[in-house]
């Protein structure tokens, strides 16, 4: 069957469930334990059986894309919560669904329970998506790369590959770098951060990051603990948008239940799920081109002239500073310096240009900051 919708005349779906762990014996309990439930829900009774016509991918690696495939080309609809597959072979997958009139449902693929994948592809089909800021927790830091490219393909049109996304581990952090980030009002997090860059001319490019960041403590996003986790989409129309919930194997179970729901609706009364698309193709935008602001602590000698010769290297690379606080510690003195928003090149440049001054002793820490312009 090729680009038909499909319409079950039966009262009934099988449903496999691919996988052996936690999550996996979670959906099937939830199958088992609340059949009737979902029953009246989807329209159809979902049972854990052969042939099954639903299959629910519980898996966390790519190996599964074969069994995925097979599943879709023989017309089977997938519901999966492997943020890797769908990251690297999304495009392949949602190709198979097409042609075979199947649904690829992946909700529980980002942010676990939290709902976001929907609203991009369907809530906020109409708007424009100016920028994706999310919060995880720890232990998804492997995936992290893998969710950036797919909230980025959703945000932007624009096919976005894993490859593409810049990342940074996240280190241990001084706790006196941490105490002035908070006396100014900011507070560290592993940020991924998916924006839409427009230049002068009507140029436009993404940039696709993954790495430590700061944010303002007022913003919902520095609150979050794990093992919740957030999402902030910016629209144009819609304005400011916040998604959070758990990541829990509970949480992502209910994610793949309610995609396992529509997929079944769709079989019943002949609809699809909403797809990504690809038209608008927009350009990576090279790291050094990102425009960003910063958080600097500068270890420079205690004598008269010294911030005049730093604020000097700042103008003469281009990067205006915003804020600057003085901690003295011992015979030098730290210079917490935020600037303005500046390219990244530029910032690299005075960051090395500050290295040969005589008066800096180090650059000790580096940080971006996001989610405000001050």
């Amino acid at each position: 069957m090729t680009n038909q919708l499909f319409r079950s005349p039966r009262g009934s779906f099988g449903v496999a469930v691919l996988g052996t762990g936690a999550l996996a014996a979670e959906v099937e309990r939830i199958i088992r334990d609340t059949g009737g439930d979902l029953r009246e829900r989807a329209g159809a009774e979902l049972m854990l059986a052969e042939p099954a016509e639903l299959v629910v991918d519980a898996t966390e690696h790519v190996g599964t894309v074969t069994a995925v495939l097979d599943a879709l080309r023989a017309g089977r609809s997938v519901i999966t919560a492997n943020t890797a597959l769908i990251a690297q072979h999304g495009h392949r997958l949602a190709a198979a669904a097409e042609q075979h009139g199947a649904d690829l449902c992946f909700e529980a693929a980002v942010a676990g329970g939290v709902p976001v994948v929907r609203p991009l592809t369907q809530s906020l089909s109409g708007d424009r998506v100016n920028q994706v800021l999310g919060v995880f927790p720890a232990e998804h830091s492997r995936h992290a790369a893998a969710q950036a490219a797919i909230l980025a393909t959703l945000a932007f049109h624009t096919r976005v590959e894993v490859g593409d996304v810049h990342f940074e581990e996240s280190g241990p952090a001084a706790a006196a770098d941490l105490a002035a980030a908070a006396a100014l009002g900011l507070r560290l997090r592993t940020l991924t951060v998916c924006t839409r860059i427009a230049e002068d001319g009507g140029k436009e490019q993404i940039s696709v990051r993954v790495h430590p960041a700061l944010l303002p403590v007022t913003d919902p996003l520095a609150r979050v603990e794990a093992p919740s986790s957030a999402v902030a989409v910016e629209a144009e129309g819609a304005g400011r948008l916040m998604f959070s919930g758990d990541a829990a194997t509970t949480a992502t179970a209910s994610a793949l239940l309610g995609d396992l729901i529509t997929a079944a609706r769709n079989r019943v009364h002949g609809g699809r799920a909403a797809r990504a698309s690809h038209y608008a193709q927009l350009p990576i935008a090279p790291l050094g081109d990102t425009p960003t602001r910063y958080y600097l602590n500068l270890r420079v000698t205690d004598h008269a002239g010294a911030l005049a010769q730093v604020a000097a290297v700042f103008a003469d690379n281009g990067v205006s500073i915003a804020r600057v606080r003085q901690e003295h510690q011992g015979p030098d003195v730290h210079l917490i310096v935020l600037t303005h928003r500046a390219r990244e090149s530029a910032v690299t440049d005075t960051i090395d240009a500050l290295t040969d001054a005589p008066c800096v002793r180090e650059v000790s820490t580096r940080w971006r900051i996001e989610g405000t312009d001050d």
